[in-house]
């Protein structure tokens, strides 16, 4: 898992690949994939990774919308790192990770899901 992502102490967010190569992916970008899934079949049908990840995005927005990081000047990277966040605190509150599962583990089980995904294409 990449580290290049990090929340300072002063709580500044810092990517040097984004702000160095190229802009940031904003929130309304991350809107316009979600709004693609309205109307489609639930659940929804998988037929590739650009399923996942508009599944994904729709997913990433509603959280956004409910935490007030939809603004589309608001970069979606800060949505992510918050929405991991919670996820972590839900893991942890309601007992799906504990010692022997940890959420370390959870991330890379979901980054060998992914890996298997891209060879898949």
């Amino acid at each position: 898992m990449s580290t290049a992502q990090t929340l300072t102490l002063d709580n500044q967010t810092v990517n040097p690949e984004i702000s160095d190569k190229r802009e940031p992916v904003r929130m309304d970008a991350i809107q316009e994939i979600a709004a693609t899934a309205a109307g489609t079949e639930r659940p929804a049908l998988i037929w590739g990774n650009t399923d996942r990840a508009t599944v994904a995005a729709e997913a990433l927005w509603i959280f956004a919308r409910r935490t007030g990081l939809d603004g589309s000047g608001d970069e979606a990277y800060t949505a992510v790192q918050d929405l991991i966040a919670n996820l972590m605190h839900l893991c942890e509150q309601e007992g799906i990770t504990d010692e022997n599962v940890t959420f370390a583990s959870l991330v890379s089980s979901a980054e060998m899901h992914y890996q298997a995904e891209l060879d898949e294409c």
